[in-house]
């Protein structure tokens, strides 16, 4: 077919360079139209909020929202095993000593930690396990505040998070860094949310058994335990706090804030902060605090955090009236100053002071906060090399996830007849809006004509498409001379438009061959001009405002791609029985969607785009998935599902890639879509899906 060869041999130049009509500005931003999809969301919250005037009415949302948070983090794991816990070291300070320790958190899954343990008094101390934030040095930042609870009587564990410290889980061996930069728990969350689970499950589960390991020490109060975490370990101690009542007085700094304010401001940010549907499902901030009522709780917030104070100060104000009506209004604290994000330093009195008095029973003025010199590494590491992967055997938070994806995912099952086709077509038509977020066709706006050029052989129009989300896209629409209906094209890809009219590429010469060919810009446009991450991209901060409501890129798209195609079908040109559809990149895997969801087009044509999510688990690391995750997808299906399901139809796949971002070859395409290839040959449709390499 001379149309399939034509798109080969310019696909690598397919909707690439600079960006077709650049002037169109999206109306509203793609900030903005995330922020009004989640504003009905909270208003509905708010107004439940509203309604609770009772003890009983607050216990009841209380429980009902830890069992949604404990269903949105995927619960917690089970089975945990021996804590295998071990003291590898100590060395003595000033009042107090610094143990190096390590446990496990899993079966395998080695947490390294430092217990500031006080040497005056006598008796059990109280404990605090301390969460540190997103920095590299893991529990290294926790000698200010250690050093002084433990020469005020009150112990602090300090474990390494996942991904710092000495727990790096996707360790370059040949640097000894990490392939992610400061992004591991991100990097490590996408895998995770392809089986419906938060890395915040793993994460809380280390705090938990840190509490556990705390609870067999002759010398720890385990009747009395604190949290407190700053930043990223604002986060977690906001989790533990909240979903373990073994916390008796948690302390949450730098995180707490509404979403109103946050999405209005620098918006989601890590892996383990965004957890999908939060908002959607009618959580918000204050529920973190509320559902610790009525046991202690500080808030410490910045009056210039990035984490808006004013989202900080009404969440106080709302758990505030929550405490009241458990007639605890004075275990809940909020102290506050000025000062950036993290800044904290001078709250640090009244921190100490709050644990003495939930902890310790001592009442008293704030006690002095002396300066305590940082520890020497070798005072604190707790491993021979440095890393737990190295210098222990067990597994990573990647093979613990392999695992727990290989229990929960759903046999598949053979097509081999066309009973078997219909039946799983069926199914993903139900499961691809269930999991993606993608919602029924409706008709959009016709797009918008900004100049119209006269071209050898077809008129070009360049077009504002107008996205069911709100955003207008760049376009251009090709419309050959010659009369009567035509076939037509649809051309999608994650990168922007080049000018159609350059010689050889792929919407001048389909238009030459008598094709109309629509050409556009896949959400969000503009583009993202966030700073690139080592192997997630730009995307994620606006990938993390999807998940929040409820929503991916990949529905977002396929909902553009139906939009557009069902556009196409009506012009008077087009023979809406001949649309093909062609994408690349990213913008493949939505395509692959939206065929599904739409049988109008008649054959798919993908270059450079993902081969599977299975390959996503298997990645180490991953590169450049973010904008194809689809939580919990692999719970439903795969791609290759999609690819089974267009059947008869054909489609064409040049250069696609695998999760590390690595050519995938004909052979081992083939290798990897058996399934494909055996349902094709079961129903006689041998050849319908072709893998080519460019330039063969």
């Amino acid at each position: 077919m001379r149309g399939c060869a034509v798109w080969v041999a310019v696909c690598g130049v397919l909707l690439s360079g600079a960006a077709m009509g650049q002037e169109a500005k999206p109306v509203p931003a793609y900030e903005q139209v995330m922020t009004k999809a989640a504003e009905s969301y909270l208003a509905k919250r708010e107004a439940a909020i509203a309604k609770i005037t009772t003890r009983e009415q607050a216990e009841a949302w209380r429980d009902q929202t830890k069992a949604l948070l404990l269903k949105l983090l995927g619960g917690l794991p089970e089975n945990a095993g021996p804590l295998n816990a071990q003291v590898v070291g100590s060395t003595q300070k000033d009042g107090y000593r610094i143990e190096r320790i390590i446990y496990d958190s899993l079966p395998g899954y080695h947490v390294t930690a430092n217990l500031y343990l006080p040497t005056t008094g006598s008796g059990k101390y109280p404990a605090v396990i301390y969460h540190e934030g997103h920095g590299p040095g893991g529990k290294a930042g926790a000698f200010q505040l250690g050093g002084n609870l433990a020469r005020n009587g009150i112990a602090l564990l300090a474990y390494d998070p996942l991904g710092a410290g000495e727990r790096l889980q996707a360790r370059n061996p040949e640097t000894g860094k990490s392939w992610a930069g400061p992004d591991e728990h991100s990097q490590a969350e996408i895998p995770i949310e392809l089986v419906g689970d938060s890395v915040a499950r793993y994460m809380v589960w280390d705090a938990m058994r840190g509490i556990d390991y705390l609870a067999t020490r002759p010398d720890i109060d385990a009747a009395n335990i604190g949290s407190y975490g700053c930043s990223g370990g604002g986060t977690l101690s906001a989790y533990l706090t909240a979903l373990d009542t073994r916390v008796k007085a948690g302390a949450v700094a730098c995180y707490l804030t509404t979403y109103d304010a946050l999405l209005k401001s620098i918006g989601p940010q890590d892996g383990e902060q965004v957890i999908p549907d939060f908002i959607k499902d009618g959580l918000d901030f204050a529920d973190l605090v509320e559902m610790t009522a009525p046991r202690a709780y500080a808030q410490i917030s910045t009056t210039e955090d990035m984490f808006p104070f004013v989202g900080a100060k009404a969440t106080n104000e709302e758990a505030e009236r929550i405490y009241s009506l458990y007639g605890a209004g004075d275990s809940l604290k909020f102290f506050t100053g000025p000062g950036r994000h993290g800044q904290v330093q001078p709250e640090m009195p009244q921190l100490v002071q709050f644990f003495e008095h939930w902890l310790a029973g001592k009442d008293g003025p704030a006690p002095e906060i002396v300066k305590i010199d940082r520890p020497a590494p070798e005072e604190i590491q707790c491993t021979s090399t440095g890393q737990v992967t190295t210098a222990l055997p067990g597994r990573t938070i990647y093979e613990i996830n392999r695992e727990r994806a290989k229990a929960l995912m759903p046999k598949k099952v053979d097509v081999i007849s066309k009973a078997d086709l219909a039946k799983l077509t069926e199914r993903l038509k139900t499961e691809i809006p269930a999991v993606t977020g993608m919602r029924p066709s409706e008709p959009v706006a016709a797009p918008t004509v900004v100049k119209t050029e006269q071209r050898d052989g077809y008129k070009l129009e360049t077009l504002v498409f107008h996205s069911r989300w709100g955003m207008d896209l760049p376009a251009a629409l090709a419309i050959p001379d010659k009369p009567g209906h035509k076939p037509a094209v649809l051309a999608t890809s994650d990168r922007a438009i080049e000018t159609v009219a350059a010689a050889g590429s792929a919407v001048d010469a389909a238009a030459k061959e008598g094709r109309v060919v629509l050409a556009m810009t896949p959400l969000p446009w503009p583009q993202s001009t966030d700073p690139a991450r080592p192997t997630m991209g730009t995307m994620l901060p606006w990938t993390s405002r999807a998940f929040l409501v409820g929503q991916t890129f990949v529905g977002m798209r396929s909902e553009d791609m139906v939009a557009a195609t069902d556009w196409l079908a009506a012009q008077k040109d087009v023979d809406a029985k001949a649309i093909e559809a062609w994408a690349d990149g990213p913008s493949g895997v939505a395509l692959l969607h939206a065929a599904v969801m739409e049988p109008r087009i008649h054959s798919v044509k993908l270059a450079r785009t993902l081969v599977s999510y299975q390959s996503v688990l298997e990645a180490n690391p991953h590169r450049g998935v973010t904008e194809t995750v689809v939580p919990g997808v692999l719970l439903q299906y795969d791609l290759d599902d999609l690819l089974i399901a267009l059947a008869p139809r054909t489609v064409t796949v040049v250069n696609p890639v695998d999760a590390e971002g690595t050519a995938v070859s004909p052979e081992r395409f083939a290798a990897m879509m058996r399934r494909v290839e055996a349902a094709d040959k079961a129903l006689k449709m041998g050849g319908r899906v072709r893998v080519l390499e460019a330039g063969r």
